[in-house]
C-alpha cells in the first residue's frame, strides 16, 4: 500500500507523537485496517465559508473532509475558506479518490479530526448537497 519511504515517514510522526515502538507497530495495524475496511464509495462532509453559495468551486470542491457529519457540525474549528456564510459541502467519493497516504499523515498528525483526504482537490467527486448552516 505504501512504499518504504512512507512507512518511515508515518513512523516518524507516530514517534514524535510519544508513541512507543510497541504502540507505533499496534498504530501501523490500526491505521492500515481503517484504510482497508473503507467502503468503495463513502460519504464525506466538508465545511466552508464563502460570502455566497456561488463562490464555491465546485470542481475542485477541497481535498480535507470528515467522514463523521456528526463529529464535524459540533466543531466548526474545521471550517475551510474566507467568507461571512458557512456551507456544509456533502460528497459521494469513491475509493480510488482517497489519497491514502495524506490521510494517514493527518490522522496522525491531529487524531481528533478523523479526516478523510482526497486527491486533486476532490476532482470528480459527486457533489450531493450543499447547504447554509445558520
Amino acid at each position: 500500500m505504501f512504499d518504504k519511504e512512507q512507512i518511515k515517514r508515518l513512523k516518524e510522526l507516530l514517534s514524535q507523537m510519544g508513541f512507543s515502538n510497541e504502540d507505533i507497530k499496534s498504530e501501523m495495524r490500526h491505521l492500515k485496517k481503517h484504510l482497508e475496511n473503507l467502503p468503495e464509495e463513502i460519504i464525506l462532509y466538508r465545511i466552508i465559508s464563502v460570502d455566497n453559495k456561488e463562490d464555491i468551486n465546485t470542481k475542485l470542491p477541497g481535498s480535507h473532509y470528515s467522514h463523521s457529519k456528526k463529529d464535524l457540525m459540533s466543531s466548526h474549528n474545521f471550517t475551510t475558506g474566507y467568507g461571512e456564510k458557512k456551507f456544509l459541502i456533502t460528497v459521494k467519493a469513491k475509493r480510488n479518490q482517497i489519497d491514502f497516504f495524506s490521510t494517514l499523515e493527518n490522522n496522525i498528525l491531529y487524531p481528533n479530526e478523523q479526516e478523510i483526504t482526497l486527491k486533486n482537490k476532490g476532482k470528480g467527486v459527486e457533489i450531493t448537497s450543499i447547504k447554509e448552516i445558520k
